[in-house]
C-alpha cells in the first residue's frame, strides 16, 4: 500500500507531547555516530579526501535498483546494479560540483557500510552560521522520489485537509486551515476553522499516554491508503460534529479559490494560490482570463499557505499580474557556485511552458501594483514573486505576517529512489537585491529591501477564505481604499487575531523551496 508523505518523526513520548513533523525532510532524521574521517590519508577502499571523480560516474548505480516505470512520469527507472558506496560517491561528487558553498563542506569517507546514503547526505553541507548564530544552510532535505513526483503532479495521499497547529502540548489546539475541493474531508463537511477534538476514542486536546499519542499520530497522518478514522470536530460556532474520513489519493487544486469583489472604487480580483507546480499555469490562465473579462482594477493574491515550488510558475504568474509593466525585464538573477557557468537571468515568461497553454501567449491584467497576503508559511517561489515584481518597479503591498525567508534555489536530484535537495544557487531581482533570509516584513513604509509597505495581520480561521470579513482580506481591501492599517479590522476581528496567533501550517520542508527547471 502507498505510504504517506506525512508522518511523525519526533514524538516526544517522555514529555508526553504530540509533535508533528514531515518525513522525507532529512533534517528530522535521527543520525547515528559520525563516521571517523581518515584525515585525508585514504582508507582501505581507496577513498582519498579532496579527490573527486565526475558525479555521472556513479549516477543511478544503486544498492537496490528499482524496476519498471514511475506511476507519475511513466518513465522507465534508470537504476543499475551498484553498491551503497556508489550512491554515496554520487552524492559526494554531486555536492562538490553543484553545492553553493561546496568549499565549506567537510569531505568524509563514503565507504562506511553501516551509513545509509541519506544519512551521509545530511553531512554534506556547510556547518557555518550567520551573524545571528543561525545555521547558514537550514534547507538541506531529501524524500522518496515517489513523493516528489506526486507533489509535482499535484497529488497527495491523505484526507484532503491541511492543518494549522497553535499548541502541540496539552491543551493542544489543532485546526483545519483549508480543505481540498472534492476530497474526503470536503465530502464529509469538514471546513476551515474546525478544531479537532478527538480521533477515534482518543482526546487530541489532553491525551498523554504513549499508546494514545501513537494512535493520534496515525489518525492525523495515516500510513496507508484506505485507512479510516473517526473525528470529533468543533465548528467555529462552537457546535460539535462527528465525521468519518478515509484516506485517499487527493488531487490538489493549486488555485484553491478565486472571486471578484465589488468595491466602491472598482472590482478587485482575489485568488488563493497554494503551490507552484506545473498544473498551476493553466489554473492561473483560467482565473486571470476571468478577471480580465470582469474588468478588475486591482488584484489580491493570497499566498499565506504557499510554500513555493517551481520558479518558472512564479515568473509566469508574475507576468500574468503585471504584463506590459514587466515585459522583457529580468525576474530573477541566478547565482551559482564558482565551478558552474554563469546563467542567463530568468525573465518574466509571457508564454506558457506546460499543459494546455504550452507555447501560447499568456493573458495578463497589466497591473502596476498588487496586494499580497502572507504568513510565515509564504516561502521560496512565493517570495520570488514579491522580490521579482518589486525589482521591476511593480508596487507590492504586503498584508499579513513576515514571510519565511528562503532566497535559495534547488535542482532536485533523483538517484536510486530518493530525491535530494541541496542549495545550488541564490537569486536577486533586477535591482540586485536577494538577501531576504529573514523574510519580507509588512511595514509602514517600503525600504526597497526586506521591508514592504503594508499591514501586520494574523490568520483568521473564524472566516472562510474569500469572505470579505476574513481579517487579512478585510485589511487588504480597507488598506487599498484608505491606505490605513489601524482601522482595517473590526474589534471582533482583532479578537480573532489574538486567538489565532503564531500558528504553524503543517507542511513538509521539502514543500517550502524554490525549484529551478533544468
Amino acid at each position: 500500500m502507498k505510504k504517506f508523505q506525512y508522518a511523525i518523526n519526533g514524538m516526544a513520548l517522555s514529555a508526553l507531547a504530540l509533535v508533528l513533523s514531515a518525513c522525507g525532510g532529512g533534517n528530522s532524521q535521527v543520525l547515528g555516530p559520525k563516521p571517523a574521517d581518515t584525515g585525508g590519508n585514504g582508507d582501505n577502499n581507496g577513498w582519498v579526501a579532496g579527490v573527486y571523480r565526475d558525479a555521472d560516474t556513479f549516477k543511478n548505480l544503486c544498492e537496490a535498483p528499482r524496476s519498471g516505470r514511475s506511476q507519475f512520469t511513466n518513465l522507465t527507472f534508470p537504476d543499475k546494479r551498484g553498491t551503497r558506496t556508489d550512491e554515496k560517491n554520487f552524492l559526494r561528487a554531486w555536492t562538490n560540483e553543484t553545492y553553493l558553498w561546496f568549499d565549506e563542506v567537510t569531505d568524509r569517507s563514503p565507504t562506511i557500510d553501516s551509513q545509509t546514503p541519506q544519512d551521509y547526505f545530511l553531512l554534506l553541507k556547510t556547518n557555518r552560521t550567520t551573524s545571528s548564530g543561525a545555521p547558514k544552510d537550514n534547507f538541506h532535505f531529501y524524500e522518496p522520489t515517489e513523493d516528489a513526483e506526486a507533489w509535482e503532479a499535484g497529488i497527495s495521499y491523505d484526507y484532503g485537509f491541511r492543518l494549522k497547529v497553535y499548541s502541540s502540548t496539552p491543551p493542544r489546539r489543532y485546526f483545519i486551515a483549508y480543505v481540498e475541493p472534492g476530497s474526503p474531508a470536503a465530502t464529509a463537511g469538514v471546513q476551515r476553522g474546525d478544531r479537532i477534538m478527538k480521533i477515534d476514542s482518543y482526546d487530541l486536546v489532553t491525551e498523554e499516554s504513549n499508546a494514545g499519542l501513537m494512535a493520534l499520530n496515525e489518525g492525523l497522518f495515516p500510513s496507508e491508503l484506505g485507512a479510516a478514522h473517526n473525528f470529533e470536530l468543533q465548528a467555529v460556532d462552537g457546535s460539535s460534529k462527528m465525521v468519518s474520513l478515509q484516506a485517499g489519493q487527493i488531487e490538489s487544486k493549486t488555485v484553491l479559490h478565486s472571486s471578484v469583489i465589488d468595491t466602491d472604487s472598482g472590482k478587485v480580483g482575489y485568488l488563493v494560490f497554494n503551490s507552484h507546480v506545473e498544473k498551476s499555469q493553466d489554473e492561473w490562465v483560467t482565473v486571470i482570463s476571468q478577471f480580465k473579462f470582469a474588468e478588475v482594477s486591482d488584484l489580491i493574491v493570497d499566498l499565506r499557505y504557499n510554500g513555493g515550488g517551481l520558479l518558472s510558475i512564479a515568473s509566469l504568474a508574475s507576468f500574468m499580474i503585471a504584463g506590459t509593466n514587466v515585459q522583457d525585464k529580468v525576474f530573477y538573477e541566478q547565482i551559482q557556485n564558482s565551478k558552474q557557468p554563469r546563467l542567463e537571468p530568468f525573465p518574466f515568461l509571457d508564454e506558457g511552458l506546460y499543459g494546455l497553454n504550452k507555447n501560447v501567449a499568456l493573458p495578463s491584467l497589466h497591473l502596476n501594483r498588487v496586494f499580497i497576503l502572507s504568513s510565515e508559511s509564504t516561502c521560496s517561489a512565493s517570495e520570488a514573486i514579491i522580490n521579482g515584481l518589486r525589482g521591476a518597479n511593480v508596487e507590492v503591498f504586503l498584508i499579513g505576517a513576515t514571510t519565511c525567508g528562503k532566497p535559495y534555489g534547488f535542482y532536485p536530484e533523483d538517484n536510486c529512489g530518493t530525491t535530494y535537495y541541496t542549495i545550488q544557487l541564490k537569486g536577486a531581482n533586477a535591482k540586485g537585491f536577494g538577501e531576504y533570509s529573514d523574510g519580507f516584513i509588512p511595514s509602514n513604509s517600503d525600504n526597497g529591501t526586506t521591508r514592504v509597505k503594508g499591514c501586520s495581520v494574523e490568520d483568521d480561521l473564524n472566516h472562510q477564505l474569500g469572505d470579505s470579513s476574513e481579517a487579512m482580506l478585510a485589511t487588504a481591501l480597507r488598506f487599498r481604499a484608505t491606505g490605513n492599517c489601524a482601522s482595517a479590522v473590526t474589534r471582533s476581528q482583532q479578537k480573532t487575531q489574538a486567538e489565532f496567533n503564531n500558528g504553524e501550517l503543517i507542511l513538509p520542508d521539502t514543500r517550502k523551496i524554490m525549484v529551478l527547471d533544468r
